[in-house]
């Protein structure tokens, strides 16, 4: 019975001893819990007051490439229509056509022309004279 006494007192210190380990550990938690909570609300604060700031954009190449299209814009508006200009004239041959053809063809009509205008034109002075 003594045995048993003192084996139910050995059980009885180990654990209160484990008993105590673990309340000791459950502190150790709770402590660590509040840490993580504090360093948690910590962070929030500073991640609601984050201002993030960038730099300047470097807008020159844009202007520069606006610039150079207001230049081609100037460019051709000056290289724009012209005005029209009315022009009347005669021509026996035209300007576009160079052929060596339209040329006998259009002295030849020429010819006929000035030989059936000075027969016209005797014809004319000879009926003249005869009444």
């Amino acid at each position: 019975m003594k045995e048993l006494a003192e084996q139910g007192k050995k059980t009885q210190k180990v654990i209160a001893d484990l008993e105590e380990k673990l309340a000791d550990k459950d502190n150790q938690l709770n402590i660590l819990i509040e840490e993580s909570k504090a360093l948690i609300a910590t962070f929030e604060r500073k991640y609601d007051t984050i201002e993030v700031k960038a730099p300047r954009p470097d807008l020159s190449e844009v202007n520069l490439a606006i610039l150079k299209g207001f230049v081609g814009i100037n460019q051709a508006i000056e290289k724009g229509p012209k005005p029209i200009i009315r022009q009347i004239r005669f021509t026996l041959f035209p300007e576009q056509v160079r052929a060596p053809e339209y040329y006998h063809a259009m002295m030849r009509g020429l010819v006929w022309i000035i030989l059936g205008s000075l027969f016209m034109v005797l014809t004319y002075l000879l009926i003249n004279r005869c009444l």
